[in-house]
């Protein structure tokens, strides 16, 4: 893949993650889909004392470290079903709204791109879902939505295990496009897709 289609994609990667964000964080200020809505907003507004402390020299890095693990962890606790509802707008969006849209995500949209095939098939949902699955850190946000229900401390071996996951494979991702002749990613080869730019397939048409 061209460096300037490298480039798009994580172009429209941006945008999409933007837009997911976007939704997701709508989601903290409903609160009667949270039973803990109360205790999650203390811990966040403990959170961000915390936070104020630091940065007005008020405390030490150490104190400023506990207290925000403290915190984040009941944040995490509190707000389990923020988790819950950041996993499915993922698939909704990356996997229904895509599959619906013949590949085509906003952001992919914007910067005309398309998922495809890569055996010249028809994509099923299912293509859709393991993309989005592996590419969108849903393994550790599995790991954070279980380790809320453990102490702090499990919390923190689990969430540190997932995290090193999600890295190692967000590396293999990025490596993948860059060095992939096609810019396949590791979400592509398991879900037997590809992203095309169809600007490039324009240009060939008309020669």
């Amino acid at each position: 893949m061209k460096a300037s289609g490298i480039i798009k994609r994580f172009g429209a990667y941006f945008i999409d993650l933007l837009v997911v964000s976007l939704i997701s964080s709508a989601l903290l200020y409903i609160s009667f889909i949270n039973p803990t809505y109360d205790k999650y907003i203390d811990a966040s507004e403990g959170y961000n004392e915390v936070l104020e402390k630091y940065y007005k020299g008020k405390i030490e890095i150490k104190e400023f470290n506990e207290e925000t693990r403290k915190y984040n962890y009941e944040m995490n606790k509190y707000g389990y079903v923020y988790i819950i509802g950041d996993i499915v707008i993922i698939f909704l969006y990356f996997g229904v709204f895509a599959y619906y849209t013949k590949g085509q995500t906003l952001g992919k949209k914007l910067l005309s791109l398309k998922i495809v095939s890569n055996k010249d098939k028809e994509l099923k949902l299912y293509n859709y879902f393991i993309r989005s699955f592996i590419l969108n850190g849903i393994i550790l946000k599995i790991f954070n939505l279980g380790a809320v229900f453990f102490s702090k401390g499990i919390y923190y071996k689990l969430y540190n295990i997932g995290s090193n996951i999600d890295s190692i494979i967000f590396m293999v991702i990025i490596l993948m496009i860059l060095f992939n002749k096609e810019g396949r990613g590791l979400h592509d080869v398991l879900a037997g897709t590809k992203v095309i730019d169809l600007k490039d397939k324009e240009v060939t048409q008309k020669e």
